[in-house]
């Protein structure tokens, strides 16, 4: 009886062992075969590979510090660290921590042999962010920040039409203004709300902090605060739980121009928390968790050296270098990525559509190609 007790206890235990072994690798890997139902689009503008791959850049800092005492600044000692990859996790724990680890991969480190890359020529934002939302480089067209409405259909707009949405089930919010126009080719087709705009809400703060925004200007007049824009996206998923959602935060790329580097760095930590922020409302959710597809990026890289690390234009090689950052639960790849081919901003808008079982030259047959070899 006692030996009868002892083969049923080591069969349970390997049983139970067993179901948590692979519970846990179910857990890291949210593999599932059927595509997500949920598409949130991020841009976070002008972000450096530099500083997404290798965190605080030393020399950059001292150099925009301008005095003796930048060793001893609390900014410094919170984010400095020997090596790339603890500088990188102090600046963006929730990045590096969470997501890379256990949910999604990154692709555009140079040191790793990773390259992303803009197409078109003028590097700098309406013809980055249209090259991500089009799937072109429309260099003719599109060479100025100048609002003019999209001249073509973008990805959000072929989701809307693909999965016969309503206005208010694809939706964007933005910190630059001009995004409004950028967003949509057809006026109208979607709810947006960029710049300093106002935003309607049932709740008593939100409503309060859509007045404040009007009173907190920042140095830029097209420009609001990204903590406005991402009270007014949590505020809106929480309400509206749209199908597609695109959220452009501005504030990175504002602080380098005016050569702040160490508001670039706190700008970057910040948008971390934001992406931990929305990422946590999504898998609290029943019909989000693990059924959403997370596709973070930036409209151009900026210069490489201490002297122009600010400026962002097609002189500077820099400013072509992007990077991709992608979170579904349809692929199995973590970390960061090397070995693949050269990829271009042009193909996020077809990838994305891969990504949900769509093929976006139904819209645009002239659009970069799809990564098929994420699917591998």
């Amino acid at each position: 009886m006692i030996a009868l007790d002892r083969r049923i206890l080591q069969y349970l235990l390997t049983t139970l062992f067993l179901f948590l072994a692979l519970s846990h690798a179910s857990a890291e890997t949210n593999h599932r075969t059927t595509p997500p139902e949920y598409f949130v689009l991020i841009t976070l503008d002008g972000v450096r590979d530099i500083e997404l791959f290798a965190g605080l850049h030393q020399e950059t800092f001292k150099t925009s510090k301008k005095d003796k005492s930048w060793e001893t600044d609390p900014l410094y000692q919170s984010l400095w660290a020997p090596s790339p990859e603890a500088r990188r996790l102090k600046l963006m724990p929730f990045f590096w921590g969470e997501w890379m680890k256990k949910h999604g991969f990154v692709m555009g480190n140079p040191s790793k042999g990773s390259s992303v890359m803009l197409r078109n020529r003028h590097r700098f934002s309406y013809p980055g962010y249209s090259e991500i939302l089009t799937g072109q480089a429309r260099d003719k067209i599109i060479h100025s920040n100048d609002e003019i409405q999209n001249p073509a259909p973008t990805l959000l707009e072929f989701f809307k039409s693909s999965w016969n949405l309503n206005h208010d089930q694809t939706a964007v919010f933005a910190s630059w203004q001009t995004i409004r126009f950028i967003s949509e080719h057809r006026h109208g087709s979607m709810f947006i709300n960029a710049g300093h705009a106002s935003y309607s809400s049932e709740n008593p703060l939100i409503q309060q902090l859509s007045k404040l925004q009007f009173e907190t200007k920042t140095p830029w007049d097209s420009v609001r605060h990204d903590a406005y824009t991402m009270a007014f996206c949590k505020d809106y998923v929480t309400q509206h739980l749209p199908r597609v959602l695109y959220l452009s935060l501005g504030e990175t790329d504002d602080w380098a121009h005016d050569s702040r580097y160490d508001r670039v760095l706190q700008a970057l930590h910040q948008s971390d928390k934001y992406l931990q922020d929305l990422w946590s409302f999504y898998q609290s959710n029943e019909q989000t968790r693990d059924n959403t597809c997370f596709i973070i990026t930036t409209d151009h890289g900026r210069g490489d050296n201490i002297y122009n690390w600010m400026h962002h234009n097609d002189k500077l090689d820099g400013a072509k270098r992007i990077w991709l950052a992608i979170i579904s639960p349809t692929l199995k790849q973590r970390g960061e990525l090397s070995g693949h081919p050269e990829i271009f901003a042009d193909q996020i808008a077809s990838t994305a559509a891969m990504i949900f079982g769509l093929n976006y030259a139904q819209q645009d047959p002239d659009a970069g190609e799809a990564m098929r070899f994420l699917l591998e």
